[in-house]
Order: C-alpha cells, then sequence, then structure tokens
C-alpha cells in the first residue's frame, strides 16, 4: 500500500510504476487523521488512474466534498492486464488479498466504504465473503458500506458459458457461477443490508447499487438482487458512462454521496456507557459513582480516540435531576441503537436498569466491555459472557478502583474494543 499526501486529489505522478501496488491512498497535506476511508475498486478491463481511468472525476470530486474521508484507489488486473503472467490471479484470491489488506493495512480506519464497478463489486463482496468466512469481526465492523455500480451479482449473461475454461474473469462473472453463489449465500445469511438493522445474528454494511437501464452488461435482475427498490438507483447511461460524472449535478454523483454520507453517520455515538442510576444509596454514593464515570469518559475521548460518547447521567449531577422512568427508557434505548460499541460501569452489586441494557447491547450486537469490580457480583450467566461468542464480543475488566481503571483503559489506547488486542 502507498500514501500520496496531496491537498487536491490527482493522478500520482508516478503511477505507471505503481501496477503492482494494491491500493494507493489519499490523504491531505499535512497527512490527515481522518478515520474515514472511501475505496474505489474498478472492473473488467479497468484502470484507477491516467486518461481512461475508471472512475473519472467521481474521486476528485468526492475528495473535495468530504474533507473528513481519505480516498483509497484500488488496482487488480483484469482483461489485457491479465497477460502479465504470474502476477494475474483469479479473482477470488484477489479478494483474500484485499481482505486481509482491509483486515491489517487500514486498521486505523474506523469507517471504510467500499465502492465497486461491475466485476470490482464482486470482488468487494468477494473480500467481505472472505472476512466472515475467516471470523475477522473486527474487519467487517469497520466496513460502514457498500455502493455496487452496475454489479452483476449473479454473474454477467453476456459472458459466453465456454470462456470460463480459458479465462479468470470469465469463470468470475459466469451466470450463477461458483463464486457468486459463495458470495451471495454469505450475504443472505450473516450481512443485513440496511443501515436500520442491528442484531447479534449479523453484521450491519449498509448497501445500495446503481443500475444503468442502457447497461448492455448487467441485467436488472443481477444489478440489485437482495435490495429493496428504495436501496436502487436507475439511471440513464450506460454500463461505463455512470461511474464518470460531469458534474456534481448528474443523476448519480448527489445520490452516492448521500449514501457515503449515511454510511459514515450510522452511529450517532461512538460508546454507549451504562452506569448505575437511581439504584444508589443517596446523592453522595451517586456522585462518586457520577465522577468516576466522567472521568472514564475524559479518557475515552483522550486517549482512546472515541469522539462521541453517551452517559444518561452527563448532566445530572444529582439524583434529582433524573429524568422520569418512561422518558429514561425510551431516550436510552433510543442511544444505544446509535451507538456502535457498549460500556458497562458496575463497581459492585446493585439494583440497577444497567444489567437489562448490556442484555439489549447482546441483542443488538454491540461489542461489548463490562467493567467491574468483582466479576462474582454479575448475575451468572453474564460472569462467562466473555466465553460465549467465538469472537469475543463481551470482554469483563475486573479494577479495583478509579486508578486502575483509568490506567487499563489508557494502556488499550485505541485498540479498546479490538477483540485480538485482548
Amino acid at each position: 500500500m502507498k500514501r500520496e499526501a496531496q491537498d487536491a486529489y490527482a493522478d500520482p505522478s508516478d503511477y505507471p510504476r505503481l501496477l503492482d501496488e494494491a491500493l494507493v491512498v489519499h490523504q491531505r497535506t499535512p497527512a490527515s487523521v481522518n478515520d474515514s476511508l472511501l475505496v474505489f475498486v474498478h472492473g473488467l478491463g479497468g484502470s484507477r488512474y491516467g486518461p481512461g481511468a475508471t472512475w473519472g472525476r467521481f474521486p476528485a470530486f468526492l475528495y473535495d466534498d468530504l474533507p473528513q474521508v481519505d480516498i483509497g484507489m484500488y488496482q487488480y488486473r483484469t482483461a489485457a492486464g491479465r497477460l502479465g503472467g504470474g502476477k494475474s490471479i483469479e479473482l477470488e484470491d484477489e479478494a483474500r488479498v484485499f481482505a486481509d489488506l482491509i483486515r491489517d493495512q487500514l486498521k486505523n480506519y474506523k469507517r471504510i466504504v467500499l465502492i465497486g464497478h461491475s466485476m470490482g463489486g464482486l470482488l468487494c463482496k468477494a473480500a467481505i465473503h472472505r472476512l466472515v468466512e475467516t471470523a475477522e469481526h473486527d474487519a467487517l465492523n469497520r466496513i460502514a458500506g457498500l455502493v455496487l455500480m452496475a454489479t452483476p451479482q449473479l454473474g454477467s449473461l453476456r459472458v459466453p458459458r465456454l470462456l470460463s475454461a480459458l479465462s479468470f474473469d470469465a469463470r468470475a462473472l459466469q451466470p450463477h457461477g461458483r463464486l457468486v453463489l459463495k458470495i451471495n449465500n454469505t450475504f443472505e445469511n450473516h450481512i443485513a443490508l440496511d443501515e436500520r438493522v442491528s442484531t447479534l445474528r449479523r453484521t450491519t454494511i449498509p448497501t445500495w447499487a446503481v443500475e444503468a437501464v442502457h447497461d448492455r452488461w448487467v441485467d436488472s435482475l443481477s444489478a440489485g438482487i437482495g435490495l429493496t427498490s428504495s436501496r436502487i438507483k436507475v439511471v440513464r447511461g450506460s454500463h461505463t458512462s455512470i461511474v464518470k460524472p460531469a458534474d456534481r449535478d448528474s443523476d448519480v454523483y448527489p445520490w452516492v454521496k448521500e449514501r457515503i454520507e449515511i454510511a459514515l453517520n450510522r452511529y450517532k455515538y461512538d460508546v454507549f456507557v451504562a452506569a448505575a442510576m437511581a439504584g444508589h444509596n443517596g446523592d453522595a454514593e451517586y456522585t462518586e459513582n457520577r465522577n468516576t464515570v466522567l472521568a472514564m469518559i475524559e479518557v475515552l475521548k483522550q486517549r482512546c480516540g472515541f469522539d462521541s460518547v453517551f452517559y444518561a447521567g452527563m448532566n445530572m449531577a444529582t439524583m434529582e435531576d433524573f429524568d422520569p422512568e418512561e422518558l429514561a427508557l425510551r431516550k436510552d434505548m433510543a442511544a444505544l441503537r446509535e451507538s456502535r460499541y457498549f460500556i458497562l460501569f458496575y463497581p459492585k452489586k446493585i439494583v440497577s436498569s444497567v444489567i437489562y441494557e448490556a442484555g439489549w447491547a447482546l441483542i443488538l450486537g454491540k461489542p461489548s466491555i463490562y467493567i467491574v469490580g468483582d466479576d462474582q457480583d454479575l448475575p451468572f450467566l453474564m460472569q462467562e459472557a466473555s466465553q460465549a461468542f467465538v469472537e469475543r464480543r463481551v470482554r469483563i475488566f475486573e479494577c479495583a478502583n478509579q486508578a486502575g481503571l483509568l490506567e487499563r483503559l489508557t494502556a488499550y489506547g485505541t485498540e479498546l474494543f479490538d477483540a485480538s488486542a485482548a
């Protein structure tokens, strides 16, 4: 992977020598600290740079209009580019390369949106399939969205079956072929395509598709399979023209830009902190508990890289400030759904609705951390929650005092919710 620092998006001056670099990431100058990345993946016979580049001005428009994101350009060998012999690999193997790159080199990005044209969309889906297959849950959770541009999700009826024995590309694009069936089976069983869905059983990757009415390569069914009509944009244009918007007012550009923003802003809060409120023995105990939580939130923001944290007691200095129970429940559940991660602060055994919130966090598939004084204070089933999921969705930290708690959070830093750092 190569990084290119630029004030305005432009082809790297040495791009002809970058054919063996799978990904080039365009960053602002000085080098940005953006935690969001858009990755463009070209299709059959396409290219990321040069006069005939697949994407035209699409990346440049987004680089200007979304300063909070970096732009990645992915390159792989297809069509005539496969004449390079040993450097040419099948799409399924390319997906393994792409998946490992997302898992490792792009680990510092909290949100990654994949934008694939034609066979590039299949490659994006194949990389996601690979991450599901290898149970790389941390990497999957960082994929914030997927935009498929004229992608033959079921293969292309225009590719002669006889070519599948001779061509890697034809084999990948074969209608109802082995690879596309495997990918679609994975998406049907393991991926939720709507950003409003949050569940333990599936990873949510908001997905949209663009279909060109004059597309001679991809039929309507293949372009939008698995998606509701509200998640498909049908526009005039050909298979190749729809990824080259002439200006920002074209049919495609504003719609895709809006979907990217939906994907990047899916979560209102980085972390939901559940800490006991009404169960305390008076204001003094509540104030002590609240001060510890506020100190913890400061560490989450300053040392762990979380910009937004929800805590119901943030503006409630005394117990007299509490919301009515029904209102508090509605507000807390709404915030929990809009949070990426969950932290339970439970320093001692206490009757509190935080246990209820921890259960809902699991139902909603939120990676969770339970901070306790003694794990034996938790209900019996929760004591073993860290062992209940293959991907270590729950971790339990025993911290006897505030100093130990803050020190532990600081030690984990930005890898706090990375299960592999446990």
